[in-house]
């Protein structure tokens, strides 16, 4: 006859080739993708360098995005979120393997017993005596546990776990691309509230001049006090504009302090004007290719794929679980005997459970697997479209804001030699107040407009940068990296 041991492990193995598994077949949600872009026809078909703030030319904008490299809050706390689903994927995979665990024993008993005895004759006399008994006992167990997949529930489990780690991984790319951009976003931002703060200060002290000069002509007769007034106004209003210019540049500074990870007191940053960086040429790619270099979808895909697998779990849920244990040990009184082959004993058991009735728990586990699945089926669609739209806007945006920045450029140069001319005039007496007033305004104003329109070509640069996936090319950092 065959022994036990050997139909147990006959068993199992026709059960393990006749397992089946659960999960659905996976198939990409279908994303119709544009062969080209709209905005613009001229985009060199190449995607950005994975160090794009580079092409700005600031050396000042490199060292602050290294510094944030290594001390971004958000970054450590996706990395640790990386380090949580390397954990969740080994305790899920655990489930995959037999277990096994071994105890041992020793026991000393003792046990006494009370005896009595009389004699009979001449003289009667009785003792009693105490008889003591000493066992011993040693023993030793090894024991093992395996819980057959009959449906690849376990292995749905783990395969889940092991994407899940997958999308936290491609979620640290994608908090570093948008943490990038909002470093050079934000640089970028306080190069030019720098730049309306001087040109601002230029204004004030522009606007102090004519009020000096219109004091000198209310002195003298030529004026009234309404004219001075009037000019008063203007020169308080701008001081409260060079102010409030003030106010926005140190909470900017204070972000940007924060994006790199340190308190904003103390925190200098050198750089004062946009003027001097450089404003690198605009780079697309393919509309196809972007689904595969911007990692938010990717990890949207990844998300997808684990809520397959957790389909197929709450499939297999449903159906019997066979468990097999076994256990092999040994007992005796002497330690000397506690390997002998007589002292061995073994058992090894099989059970079989099956869910009968749970009150439509397990029914609505998998529906809640299913629901799960489909939301997830429209993020990732979601997430294709938005990436189509960020793209198709930031390349719009370099032309218009090139455009913007051009006719800014000219409002200004026309304004500035209006205001020469208006002002020459005036100090001539051809003209009246009103006249330069209305000249000072204008100027005011290109003045500030142009400064915005030069930060709006290089946020758009930005933006499309971020669009594009940040130049990433679908690798992921190791753990030794991302722990840096």
């Amino acid at each position: 006859m065959r022994s036990p041991l050997r139909l147990t492990a006959t068993a199992v193995v026709a059960l393990s080739l006749g397992a089946c598994s659960m999960v659905p077949d996976y198939f990409k949600p279908a994303v119709e993708t544009p062969k080209a872009w709209d905005s613009r026809q001229d985009a060199a078909d190449l995607w950005p360098d994975t160090q794009w703030w580079t092409g700005f030319g600031s050396t000042e904008l490199n060292r602050l995005i290294a510094e944030a490299q290594a001390n971004n809050t958000d970054l450590r706390v996706a990395v640790a979120r990386i380090r949580q689903a390397e954990a969740q994927a080994k305790i899920s995979g655990a489930d995959l393997y037999p277990t096994l665990g071994a105890d041992g024993g020793a026991s000393r008993t003792r046990q006494g017993r009370q005896t009595t005895s009389s004699t009979t004759g001449t003289t009667s006399t009785s003792s009693s005596r105490s008889d003591h008994t000493v066992r011993n006992s040693f023993s030793g167990d090894l024991t093992a546990g395996y819980q057959v997949d009959l449906f690849g529930g376990n292995a749905a489990t783990a395969d889940a776990a092991l994407t899940r780690l997958e999308s936290s991984r491609y979620n640290r790319e994608t908090v570093a691309i948008t943490l990038y951009a909002d470093i050079a976003s934000t640089y970028f931002q306080l190069l030019s509230l720098r730049d309306r703060i001087r040109l601002a200060n230029e204004t004030l002290a522009a606007a102090q001049g004519i009020l000096d000069l219109l004091e000198t002509q209310r002195t003298n007769g030529v004026i009234t006090d309404y004219e001075v007034a009037q000019q008063r106004s203007n020169v308080a209003t701008q001081r409260a504009t060079v102010a409030s210019l003030q106010q926005t540049e140190r909470t900017t500074l204070d972000a940007l302090a924060v994006l790199l990870g340190r308190p904003p007191q103390g925190f200098v940053v050198q750089g004062d004007t946009l003027a001097v960086l450089v404003l690198p040429p605009v780079t697309a790619g393919l509309p196809s290719e972007l689904l595969l270099r911007r990692p938010d979808i990717r990890k949207a895909e990844a998300d997808l794929r684990a809520a397959n697998f957790d389909v197929g779990a709450a499939r297999a849920a449903r159906f019997p679980s066979l468990d097999l244990t076994g256990r092999i040990g040994t007992q005796t009184s002497t330690s000397s005997t506690l390997f002998d082959p007589g002292t061995m004993i073994y058992s090894i058991a099989a059970s079989l459970t099956a869910p009968i009735f749970q009150g439509g728990r397990l029914e609505g586990g998998e529906e809640l697997s299913r629901a799960q699945k489909d939301e997830l089926v429209e993020t990732y669609r979601a997430s294709i479209l938005s990436a189509f739209r960020d793209t198709e806007d930031a390349l719009g945006a370099t032309v218009n804001t090139g455009r913007q920045y051009g006719f800014a450029s000219e409002a200004y140069e026309q304004a500035n030699d209006a205001y020469r001319i208006v002002e020459a005039r005036y100090r001539a007496g051809t003209v009246g107040f009103l006249d330069l007033l209305d000249a000072q305004r204008s100027l005011f104003s290109a003045n500030d407009t142009v400064v915005q329109a030069a930060l709006s070509r290089y946020s758009a640069n930005v933006s499309l940068y971020k669009a594009l996936g940040g130049g990433w090319d679908g690798s992921v950092l190791g753990p030794t990296a991302q722990t840096n």
